[in-house]
């Protein structure tokens, strides 16, 4: 079996939770939308979402926070926005150590969280200096999803074969299936245990356990 040489992590869901992205998009969006309509919370989030929903998922702009400031006339201080719920950002607790005890391999990230998100919660959690590369879907590639032509671009800029990464992520399609079409020996994990398999982890410490048996 080919050996890895590069360890890939998608971030919110792996690394970190989902508190923090949630409280942006459904706390801090609607409580601006409040100070500027003065109509109850409930009823700005039923409106918010709904607005989310008319775009969706597919386009870039969903996960785009300048466009939803701009969409819904709150100004243009995104920074601040994200900077109300810094204190929201959280690692799953194994994650220091696992990274600390992967530093033999090359670290990476690859999500589609853009880069105003990223900023914020590598700044806060202090993990950036464990990455050698840190890839954005949205953001440095134009992409929603994590197709099969972004990593065989990731591995392009990498300079090795997708045969030689070892990826993992809470997403059973785009963490799991569709880098395994590639060659890349993906993990799925699922923190809540719904689903087992020899691919399949609870934690990143099963992961890395896993990770070594495939030196």
């Amino acid at each position: 079996m080919i050996e890895a040489e590069v360890v890939s992590f998608d971030l919110d869901g792996t690394l970190i939770d989902h508190v923090f992205t949630d409280s942006v998009w459904f706390e801090g969006i609607p409580r601006l939308y409040v100070e500027r309509e003065k109509i109850p919370l409930k009823e700005a989030r039923e409106i918010v979402k709904r607005e989310y929903d008319e775009v969706g998922m597919e386009r870039l702009e969903w996960y785009d926070v300048k466009y939803w400031l701009k969409r819904f006339d709150l100004g243009e201080d995104w920074w601040g926005l994200l900077n109300q719920y810094r204190s929201k950002i959280r690692l799953y607790p194994e994650v220091p150590n696992v990274l600390e005890k992967l530093r033999g391999y090359d670290l990476v990230m690859i999500t589609n969280s853009p880069r105003e998100f990223l900023s914020i919660e590598l700044e806060e959690t202090r993990i950036g200096n464990y990455f050698k590369n840190i890839f954005s879907s949205t953001s440095d590639f134009g992409q929603v999803k994590k197709t099969t032509d972004f990593y065989v671009k990731v591995s392009n800029i990498l300079g090795i074969p997708p045969q030689r990464i070892a990826h993992v992520g809470d997403n059973w399609i785009f963490d799991f299936v569709i880098p395994r079409e590639i060659g890349i020996k993906s993990f799925y994990l699922n923190r809540k245990g719904e689903r087992g398999g020899e691919y399949v982890v609870r934690d990143l410490k099963e992961f890395m356990k896993k990770l070594q048996r495939i030196k």
